[in-house]
């Protein structure tokens, strides 16, 4: 199926899936952290505001604001930065799911689902376990892992 356009607003907000390549597969504890720190960096360098991240076995979800590049050119680093420390290749699909984020509301559910995917799949028992998440930086910081 065709992926469809990105329609982008700047300063938006944008909840972004996308999932592994191959059907089956899962990332490795390593292409995992690697995944995390590239997400990382590209907040570091000030590409995006990061709100929320979860990689997930077989897909990742991030809460972004990309700052000087559109969703399409932020992932495009994300996914391709990643692959390139890994293995020099790309195992994530081509293209992504988003949703653009226009109230308060809206917010609240896209982190807090986020945070709760680890919970929902079995993973962990309580979303800061999980390694591979913005969850627990989120806890530490404002004592709650969940925006209310």
């Amino acid at each position: 199926m065709a992926q469809p356009p990105h329609f982008e607003i700047d300063g938006g907000i944008y909840f972004i899936t996308t999932r592994l390549k191959q059907e089956g597969r899962f990332l490795t504890e390593r292409e995992a952290e690697i995944a995390v720190k590239t997400i990382l960096d590209s907040s570091t360098r000030k590409e995006m505001t990061l709100y929320a991240y979860v990689i997930m076995p077989n897909h990742m979800h991030i809460l972004i604001k990309p700052m000087v590049c559109g969703i399409s050119k932020a992932m495009q680093l994300i996914k391709g930065r990643s692959s390139r420390q890994v293995n020099g290749g790309n195992f994530w699909q081509k293209g992504f799911f988003d949703f653009g984020i226009f109230t308060e509301e809206k917010f609240r559910e896209k982190f807090n689902y986020i945070h709760f995917n680890p919970v929902k799949w079995g993973l962990v028992e309580k979303p800061e376990d999980y390694k591979h998440s913005s969850a627990l930086a989120y806890k530490l910081e404002y004592g709650e892992v969940f925006y209310t």
